[in-house]
């Protein structure tokens, strides 16, 4: 008996001592395996094939099919042994957050104006643009130019359309920039087309007058204005309107792109109140053109003359400015506020002592300042640059 009990003992201790060692083979494996998934499971998860995407009926002609649907963020590309964690997705910028975060334009004076904050109002049937604006370069002149409508011509009804225009050009032999600035009357109902037709009209005439004879001296201001109001009446009679339904004033300017030591000449002609200045130091100074002041120097609006209606009334001028000079016409909407507000033509005077960009530009002219409701125009040249 005690000979098979001390049998059964060994044979019990040697079964254990196996499931012991199996049981540790197996913890092994597993190990290995477990080793092996962390090590490389990531490194093949990129390997990892997508679906197909489900197939879709085809979408109409010329419409855009919608964005596909998305399953969680892309994986990453891995480089490490850990995996990386995914980011999460950024939230998509609001539009009013961009508009707002835009420059807004200068204003003048302590207070806002209320029309300028309201909605623009589109005129009835239809009308040229609201926003006009270009740069160009001519040799070492630099320009920049912009109409835009005014605040109180926008926000109620009945809209009206932008009575301003302007028209560059150049002569046939590229030495001549040719600039025009014309500001529709108010009281005339068709004076947006008026200004249009008067501003290239003229950049038209003086560049075939110059092909001719490449003197601006010799330009002959009343022929060329009554080429212009014999175009504007001939639109108003094919349009079943008058003389009086399109009034405009004009201001128009030759800019030579040669300079001697002591400057260079410059043409201008002008009709009615639109004006031409010249920056000094840190102001803006008129040299050309009706500011609409009377004694007292209180703005008026009246009107002395305009076109198609006075073509022989205009005034024309040569100047010699000196190396470096800035140029600018403009319609009442920016002479004004450069004549009435000195906080705005000082701002003027630094903005633009160098050209700004574009949008800078047009920024400026559509400036705000209560009491300034009209259009605004400013064609500005450089010299020298």
């Amino acid at each position: 008996m005690g000979i098979l009990s001390g049998g059964f003992l060994e044979l019990q201790l040697f079964a254990n001592q196996f499931l012991i060692t199996l049981a540790g083979a197996a913890a092994i494996l597993a190990g290995g395996v477990a080793l092996q998934t962390e090590l490389i499971g990531p490194l093949t998860g990129r390997r990892r094939v997508a679906p197909p995407l489900p197939v879709r009926r085809p979408y109409p002609q010329h419409a855009m099919p919608p964005p596909p649907r998305q399953h969680g963020p892309r994986p990453a590309a891995v480089t490490a042994v850990a995996p990386v964690a995914p980011v999460a997705p950024v939230a998509p910028v609001a539009t009013l957050i961009r508009e707002a975060a835009y420059p807004a334009p200068p204003l003048f004076g302590q207070r806002p104006s209320r029309a300028h904050a309201l909605p623009w109002l589109l005129p009835r049937p239809v009308a040229q643009s609201g926003v006009a604006a270009d740069e160009a370069r001519l040799a070492d002149l630099t320009v920049r130019a912009a109409s835009l409508l005014g605040p109180g011509h926008r926000c109620e009804e009945p809209a009206v359309a932008r009575q301003d225009a302007y028209a560059l050009g150049r002569d046939t032999s590229g030495r001549y920039l040719i600039a025009a600035v014309a500001d529709g009357l108010s009281s005339s109902p068709r004076s947006d087309l008026g200004a249009a037709i008067a501003a290239e009209t003229t950049v038209d005439l003086i560049g075939r007058a110059l092909a001719g004879k490449a003197d601006p001296s010799a330009l002959d201001s009343e022929r060329i204005l009554h080429g212009v109001a014999a175009r504007m009446t001939e639109e108003a009679t094919r349009r079943g309107l008058t003389a009086h339904d399109l009034c405009a004033v004009l201001i128009a300017g030759v800019f030579d792109t040669h300079s001697g030591a002591d400057g260079r000449d410059c043409w201008f002609m002008w009709i009615g109140d639109v004006s031409g200045w010249q920056l000094h130091g840190e102001r803006w100074e008129a040299f050309a053109g009706d500011l609409k002041s009377d004694d007292g120097g209180i703005s008026s609006n009246a009107v002395n003359a305009c076109l198609p209606l006075h073509p022989g009334r205009a005034e024309h001028r040569l100047y010699r400015f000196p190396a470096g000079a800035v140029i600018a016409l403009v319609s009442d909407g920016i002479g004004d506020a450069w004549t009435m507000m000195s906080e705005a033509n000082a701002y003027f005077a630094r903005q633009w002592a160098d050209p700004p960009a574009l949008g800078a530009f047009l920024n400026d002219v559509g400036y705000d300042a209560r009491g300034f409701q009209d259009d605004r125009t400013a064609v500005t040249v450089w010299t020298g640059r």
